[in-house]
Order: structure tokens, then sequence, then C-alpha cells
């Protein structure tokens, strides 16, 4: 991507919404080979150059990542995203997406089993260019051409799916367990008030003795 905050749009299209074709070649465009994936329910981590035993066969953390896309396509065959906004820190090289998604289940008919949830997503952004054959070098940060014609672009060597509990809770249960949570929540801040109450007294004091300690160090140091 010469300009993360205007493609991204189309690569999170073609990895939730596209065939597996799509997948295949937003992946092989976008995502560095040993890109890494969090998310609240699965996790690849960064690797490339694995050998599998007895077949001899080369994979990386992206050859997984794939399969992780192609059965989220499948357990929801129809998925409704939107992008809510995008801000790419450019020194960091981190692009943040807010995110909202309509995710059902196809097993269950008449589309019973609804997830609309709500994430943010961190993308961490590899300033890279192409070599010669075809390998991915360090690039000069993606402002100036740089080998002839190539340009330095970014890449996405790591992302992370954050979900709030109450949202990611909708995927495996739907019938409400969201509004569970968030009684709990309540009743966590309802904790929150009362501990203040209580522990007043001992607060009043706690502070009362560190303010005569500040006053005592200052009378000290101006004598």
């Amino acid at each position: 991507m010469e300009h993360p905050v205007h493609e991204i749009g189309g690569v999170i299209a073609a990895l939730c919404q596209g065939t597996a074709e799509e997948q295949e070649v937003a992946l092989k465009d976008y995502y560095t080979p040993d890109a890494y994936f969090v998310h609240p329910f699965c996790r690849v981590p960064s690797f490339s150059g694995f050998e599998l035993p007895f077949i001899g066969t080369k994979v990386d953390s992206r050859f997984i990542l794939k399969f992780v896309y192609q059965w989220y396509r499948i357990l929801s065959p129809q998925i409704d995203i939107k992008i809510d906004s995008t801000v790419f820190d450019q020194r960091q090289r981190l692009l943040y997406l807010t995110i909202r998604q309509v995710f059902t289940i196809w097993i269950v008919p008449f589309s019973l089993w609804q997830a609309h949830v709500k994430l943010v997503t961190v993308l961490k952004l590899d300033a890279l260019r192409e070599g010669p054959n075809g390998q991915l070098m360090p690039g000069d940060g993606g402002n100036a051409p740089s080998n002839g014609n190539a340009r330095t672009k970014y890449y996405i060597r790591g992302q992370e799916d954050l979900y709030q509990v109450n949202e990611f809770v909708k995927f495996v249960a739907p019938f409400g367990a969201h509004f569970v949570w968030t009684l709990w929540q309540w009743f966590a801040t309802f904790l929150c008030i009362v501990g203040v109450v209580l522990f007043w007294p001992l607060t009043a004091v706690r502070n009362y003795v560190l303010q005569k300690g500040a006053q005592w160090k200052l009378g000290a140091k101006r004598q």
C-alpha cells in the first residue's frame, strides 16, 4: 500500500467478503510472509521458513492466516462490514481502524444467530520494497522512489483485533449474553462507589498525612 488510509478498505473487503482466491491474493499482495494475527479466539504467531515434517514443504505464518480467513468465510458466508474511521500513526507505523460488522452463522436457520459487533483493529505496517527476485527488502519510509521504478510500499506485518468483552461474547452467546456482562459492569461501578464511601475515613487520614509531610519537607528546605 502506498496510501494505507485510502487502500485499507479494499483489503478488508477482500479478506472478509471475498472469495478464497481473492483472500489469497490480498494476503500475498498486502501482508508480509511472516505476518502475525491476534484475535480473542485464535492466534497466529509470526514465523517463516518452517519445514513440514515428512513433506518437506516450507510454510510461513501468512500461509496459516489464509486458512483462518477462509474458515471465517465458511462460518459466515454473508458478512456486513463497515469501517467507521481510519487513523495512521506514520511514526510508529500503526494503522488503527474502528469497524462494525454483522457476523451471521450460516448453520442457524433464518439468520437467528447474528453478532452485531464493534472492534478496533490495529495493523502493524512495515515499509518495504520488492527486490529483483520478488523478495521484500527494507524500504525508505514509503515517500520516495527506490531502486529504479520500484517504490517503497507499506505491508501488513501484524494484525490485532481488539474487542470489548461484551462484544466478543456475542460470537458464542448472541442471545443476551452481552447484556449479562453489561449488568456485571454496572455492578462493578456500584462497587467502586461503595468502596470509596467505606474507605473514605482511611483515605482522608492518608491524604492528611501526605499533605502534612509535604508541608514539613517544604519548610525544612526553606530553612
